[in-house]
């Protein structure tokens, strides 16, 4: 079992540095496919934090993926001192109105759902972490 993290100060600059940490990290799962599904989830959820969760204000933002090649399993941690905010109480949003008029919001978490297998959320300590957990 492999485990790595990230910590950045949230800032948009900052968001070639995770996905160059998503990326090196998940190419080791040795299925393409799954690596650029995780890198997607990735980016979404980041910038939800990036754009979002401080309200301008600084703060830090902590991605930790585990790898586990005997379980045959991926997990990745999303953490930030933000607001509080429990994306999985999002509803989906409703792909079949045309993007003009659709709300903004909750392709990236409906995105996550999707393609992973679990989904966690808890506030501990002043902390969001949501968990996501993708089988391969």
């Amino acid at each position: 079992m492999e485990k790595h993290r990230l910590e950045v100060t949230v800032a948009i600059e900052n968001m070639a540095a995770v996905m160059a940490f998503i990326e090196e990290h998940t190419a080791l799962i040795g299925n393409p496919k799954i690596a650029y599904n995780l890198a997607m989830i990735v980016e979404e959820l980041s910038l939800n934090v990036f754009n979002y969760a401080y309200d301008g204000r600084q703060g830090n933002f902590s991605l930790s993926i585990i790898n586990d090649t005997e379980q045959r399993q991926v997990m990745m941690e999303f953490c930030d001192s933000g607001k509080p905010y429990n994306p999985l109480l999002l509803g989906e949003p409703d792909v079949n109105v045309p993007i003009s008029q659709r709300q903004i919001g909750g392709l990236g978490i409906m995105l996550a759902k999707k393609l992973t297998d679990q989904q966690h959320y808890i506030r501990q300590n002043g902390q969001n972490i949501l968990t996501v957990v993708k089988n391969y």
